[in-house]
């Protein structure tokens, strides 16, 4: 009989079990000692994912999507190809295994007697029938290797890229902003949101003045929700919802080509202008990066989704594949959120995971950045999750702040629930529910609300600065 297993040839599955092995230890080290995840991000991480995100950079379209694809037609491909192999075998193989070669095996000593010699034949018989049936059902265990093999790579550069870095210490603690909830009072948040509201409506006022009647022949664009569940659903974007839908103001173009007070018409954002908001996104955060040097250094460029429907219907906003070190956001999304999104994306590069952390890093990203639609994003976006933290606390005080936004913001938040209602589903719903276990999992404890744990840390930065710039 020949051997089934040959060494060489399984060498592949052996280097990816040891893969695993040393992947699986990494991360257990991680979890039981910080200081070893905080060595790995702050060295083997840091300039790993420089030099990677650099070269996957250079390409205008996201590989990691295009990798999904391919792995995707791959599964489909090498399933079937497997399955044609394993009924080609099992037809040829089939009438051998259904013989009985009672007098073809012969005893292999001299002096057995006929009964064991019978014995032995049955048992190579038995031994011969097994192989054959093993052998037909190879190309079953070929296709299970060629899963393993894909599942250990893309486990090894989870964990390494990304998986570690959950059990780093914080870039708030790291910065020197120990956010703690509970020494926050209710004043301090309405000042919060104070200051939220008279900066948003002052970047209208700028935004206003470069604005422009939209072009009507422009492309209408889908709409998806947001990475959390709170900005869909928030309080803060629902109060007034009349009064901005009787004003009846049009959405006015801007010299981004994004547009201010956005409405179902979804004019769309050109991919030109995603491109060039891409760009202010990388100097956003290269420019923070000079404030906080954990974050120093080149960003590689935002990839937009190209099939950006995948993530709406998620309600995703953006991802960051730690497969290509990439930074990935939803095209779709209503244009003021875009800003926000590119920067809480690339902020994962920087090997800051948490979401809280992220939302602040990307709101200070934002606000500091020289554009003011880049302004206008992170206003708005914090006002979201600050609102909402108000609304909870004194509503009274919520809802005359929020009367005192102007008529555009008003209908982009509009639009905003608007548009994620579209999304409402049972997709989006087992997503949120894999997405809140899936932070537990690596340490998040409050899950998918930790997105609105960034309220504790803006009060934090605001009681120490006045500002959130």
């Amino acid at each position: 009989m020949k051997p089934i297993v040959h060494f060489k040839k399984n060498t592949p599955y052996i280097i990816a079990l040891s893969a695993d092995i040393i992947t699986v230890i990494f991360y257990m080290l991680s979890s039981a000692d910080p200081a070893f995840a905080n060595a790995y991000s702050r060295s083997v991480y840091r300039y790993g994912s420089l030099v990677v995100s650099s070269l996957t950079g250079l390409l205008p379209f996201s590989i990691s999507e295009l990798l999904l694809y391919l792995i995707l037609l791959f599964i489909i491909f090498d399933s079937g190809r497997q399955l044609i192999h394993c009924f080609h075998n099992l037809k040829r193989l089939s009438p051998e295994i259904k013989k009985t070669p009672e007098n073809r095996h012969f005893s292999y000593y001299m002096n057995t007697n006929q009964e064991s010699s019978l014995s032995s034949g049955n048992q190579n018989v038995h031994h011969s029938t097994i192989y054959k049936i093993i052998s037909c059902l190879k190309p079953v265990l070929t296709f299970a290797g060629h899963l393993f093999l894909i599942a250990s790579i893309l486990l090894t550069l989870y964990v390494f890229n990304c998986g570690i870095n959950y059990r780093r210490t914080s870039f708030s603690a790291e910065a020197g902003l120990s956010a703690v909830s509970d020494d926050v009072n209710e004043e301090t948040l309405a000042e919060l949101c104070e200051y939220l509201v008279k900066e948003i409506n002052a970047s209208v006022e700028k935004l206003e003045s470069q604005a422009q009647t939209p072009d009507n022949s422009g492309e209408s664009s889908k709409e998806n929700p947001p990475e959390t569940s709170e900005n869909a659903d928030a309080s803060a974007s629902k109060e007034n919802g009349e009064a901005s839908r009787n004003s009846g103001i049009s959405p006015v173009k801007l010299y981004n080509g994004a547009y201010l007070g956005e409405d179902a018409t979804g004019y769309g954002i050109s991919p030109s202008n995603l491109w060039s908001m891409g760009k202010t996104g990388q100097i956003a955060m290269e420019s923070l990066g000079k404030k906080y040097d954990r974050l120093s250094g080149h960003y590689p460029f935002p990839k937009p989704v190209i099939n950006s429907l995948l993530l709406s219907i998620q309600q995703v906003t953006g991802i960051y594949s730690p497969f290509t070190i990439e930074a990935n956001y939803n095209r779709d999304i209503p244009c003021y959120d875009i800003p926000f999104t590119i920067c809480h994306e690339l902020s994962h590069l920087r090997g800051y995971m948490q979401e809280e952390e992220a939302n602040f890093i990307a709101i200070l990203a934002t606000v500091g950045s020289d554009d003011p639609y880049f302004n206008y994003s992170g206003y708005v976006s914090a006002w979201v999750y600050a609102g909402n933290a108000l609304a909870r606390a004194d509503s009274a005080k919520f809802s005359a702040l929020y009367s005192q936004l102007n008529a555009y913001t008003l209908q982009d938040l509009r639009y905003n629930n608007e548009y994620w209602d579209r999304y409402d589903t049972k997709v989006a719903e087992a997503h949120e529910k894999i997405n809140d276990a899936y932070l537990k999992y690596n340490g998040q404890t409050s899950g998918v609300q930790s997105y609105g744990h960034v309220v504790d840390l803006m009060l934090t930065y605001f009681e120490k600065n006045g500002n959130l710039e």
